[in-house]
């Protein structure tokens, strides 16, 4: 794929991603079905490190959308380095039963794709 392709891409993901809801209701549920994992996690919150993996892949987008790629910050850039349970590894015990949640499981595959492809991108 070339750089036009994969800004394409690029592109289709972040409108498909933009209009699709957090999915709240899954993250409490895998909270109840892993409660004795959470139990254990000190300051553990699901939704919000889920919220800042998915905001630092859809800013980035913005940056790139806006031609704006010099202006990324090299944090938000090392952030992009790694896959959510990469960064949280703390949720590492719910990463092998995410079919059991479908809406995150989708967010999580989108967000990961995306991420992807945004790295190949800045890459070339």
């Amino acid at each position: 794929m070339n750089k036009e392709e994969i800004l394409s891409k690029i592109s289709d993901m972040h409108k498909f991603i933009m209009v699709n809801p957090f999915p709240y209701e899954e993250t409490s549920q895998i909270k109840v079905d892993f409660e004795r994992d959470f139990v254990l996690l000190e300051d553990e919150s699901l939704n919000a490190d889920f919220n800042d993996y998915c905001t630092a892949i859809v800013g980035t987008t913005s940056y790139i959308l806006k031609g704006d790629v010099g202006k990324i910050p090299n944090r938000q850039i090392d952030l992009l380095k790694k896959g959510f349970f990469e960064r949280f590894p703390q949720y590492n015990f719910i990463e092998s039963s995410l079919k059991k949640y479908p809406d995150f499981q989708k967010e999580y595959n989108n967000h990961e794709k995306l991420r992807k492809l945004i790295r190949d991108f800045l890459n070339r």
